[in-house]
């Protein structure tokens, strides 16, 4: 230890005498620590993280339903629910379901567009989340179509909207129209059930006919699937006892409706393997490996550089390493202490990176969202993502500190002595070697890079089927205001009227869902009155 404690200090020394080297050093190190620091930040939230504030992630498990054509991830409808939640009363402790749902919040001066969740109230007790302020949603909440009109806010939602009121329980506030009551608010740490984006608030499953216009036909269609189901399994009960116990209730449940479930069945997952979706699961471990590789790759550039800088400034301390060694110093120490260097370096430009990661993050945490999507807590530095910050940092102090460690205490003594190079030496063959090495990853980021520019050029060229060209969209949904069908019919009407009479409109046009659009299908364009001909 004492010995250590002798190099960090002689590191230390050498630092403050070589600012200018220090600095590139250090600055050079950190985009490559920061970058990786802030990717992996972001692929520890999506695909490595449990859910944030919950009680035991790990006993948490998702269900699906399975369709014909290889859906395997398929959502639920509420009489799904229902029946699923009565007969896992053996492997789960209860179960829950949640959907989103975009909501008009008015507020003093303003409509707001939010995103919402729709939940079973037993969605808190289920993740084991209790309120900060006031309380969750209770039993009594679970009956009653259009009853309750209570909601929770989550953190985010109560400082952002509300200002962080604290006489916010008992206020009313109008979502859709409706009055709704406070009666609680979420904990900042707890993000919901979807990582990354957290609701501004949840409201319970009765009262999803309010939120969602024509929604009180859902509770009786066993076909209107939109409803994600999760469960908590119950001490001793495994995944695999799970499973067995999923496919027997799939099995009854197509004997008792089969033409609903024909084909179909059911599917548990884990909630540490469900991600944003399992369907996405795969191209985001694809596209998180691919970005992974990349930043790497840049940061061995840098250790490259920054080795060919240690290479270079060992030749200029060859003789100090020589009259070290004339004077009866091991070869072993000196390694030892060229190395501790090359760690103080890495360590400080690793501190750095961390500053760098923070402000990405930071920004991308800022990046302002449609309807208000809260991203917090979000992307965020982790206990695992600064144990990787660490773990990169050491590792690139070796991997640029071993090569000019050996090549500064490997020279002949009595030419380094004189101050001389050996005969014939003009850069060093482990020099040859960096650079080579160098140049052989900037041509493989290069033409990786030319190859996502191609693709993805020709992805924004394809055929989409219709000109895209001068087209402005927006979102109008008078039912969020509890307009009837009358009214939306009427609103609509004039809408038009008013747009077509601009003289910069050339034609308006509505529709349910955006070709191409978030939230579209695969699904054929249906036109009322409208009869196609032979072609």
């Amino acid at each position: 230890m004492s010995t250590l404690l002798q190099n960090i200090r002689y590191t230390g020394r050498m630092l403050i005498k070589n600012p200018a080297f220090t600095l590139i050093v250090i600055f050079t190190l950190a985009l490559g620590i920061g970058l990786n620091t802030a990717v992996f930040s972001t692929i520890d939230t999506l695909l490595l993280r449990p859910l944030p504030g919950v009680r035991e992630p790990d006993r948490l498990v998702q269900l699906y339903r399975t369709y014909p054509g290889d859906v395997n991830y398929g959502a639920s409808s509420i009489p799904h629910f229902a029946d699923l939640r009565e007969r896992t009363k053996d492997i789960f402790t209860d179960a829950a379901t949640w959907t989103f749902e975009v909501m008009s919040l008015s507020i003093p001066g303003q409509n707001q567009r939010v995103m919402g969740a729709v939940v079973s109230p037993s969605y808190f007790s289920v993740l084991g989340v209790n309120a900060f302020k006031g309380r969750a949603f209770v039993q009594d909440e679970e009956t009653g179509r259009g009853a309750h009109p209570v909601v929770v806010l989550s953190h985010s939602g109560w400082k952002g909207f509300f200002g962080g009121d604290p006489e916010i329980l008992g206020r009313s506030i109008i979502l859709n129209g409706q009055t709704y009551t406070v009666v609680g608010v979420m904990p900042e740490e707890f993000a919901g059930t979807m990582p990354i984006v957290t609701p501004t608030l949840w409201v319970p499953l009765m009262q999803l006919e309010h939120i969602r216009p024509g929604g009180g036909a859902l509770f009786e269609s066993r076909g209107n699937n939109f409803l994600n189901v999760f469960g908590r399994l119950l001490p001793g009960v495994t995944l695999e006892q799970a499973e067995a116990k999923i496919q027997s209730i799939a099995t009854s449940l197509r004997e008792e409706y089969p033409e609903a479930y024909e084909g179909g069945g059911l599917n548990l997952v884990p909630q540490s393997e469900a991600g944003i979706h399992p369907s996405f699961r795969g191209a985001q471990v694809g596209l998180s490996s691919v970005v992974m590789a990349v930043v790497l790759m840049l940061l061995l550039i840098a250790c490259v550089n920054v080795a060919n800088l240690f290479l270079a400034r060992a030749r200029d301390r060859s003789r100090e390493m020589a009259v070290r060694l004339s004077l009866g110093a091991r070869r072993g120490a000196l390694i030892t202490q060229l190395l501790t260097e090359s760690l103080v370096f890495a360590g400080l430009a690793g501190i750095v990176g961390l500053g760098l990661a923070w402000w990405v993050i930071g920004i991308a945490n800022r990046i302002p969202l449609p309807m208000d999507l809260d991203f917090t807590p979000g992307l965020s530095l982790s206990p695992t993502v600064l144990i990787f910050t660490l773990a990169v940092s050491l590792l690139t102090g070796l991997l640029f500190g071993i090569a000019p460690a050996l090549q500064a205490t490997s020279r002949s003594l009595v030419p380094a002595l004189k101050g001389e190079a050996p005969a014939g030496e003009s850069r060093s063959r482990m020099s040859r070697g960096l650079v080579v090495a160098q140049m052989s990853l900037s041509i493989i980021l290069l033409v990786a890079s030319g190859l996502f520019l191609r693709n993805l050029r020709a992805a924004t060229s394809l055929d989409k089927g219709f000109v895209s060209d001068h087209l402005l969209f927006a979102e109008v949904d008078p039912g969020l205001q509890g307009y009837d069908r009358a009214r939306s019919e009427d609103f609509f009407a004039r809408l038009t009227e008013r747009l077509r009479n601009l003289p910069m409109i050339q034609e308006v046009s509505f529709a349910e869902m955006v070709p191409l659009g978030f939230g579209g299908s695969d699904r054929g364009i249906s036109i009322p009155d409208y009869q196609p001909g032979p072609n």
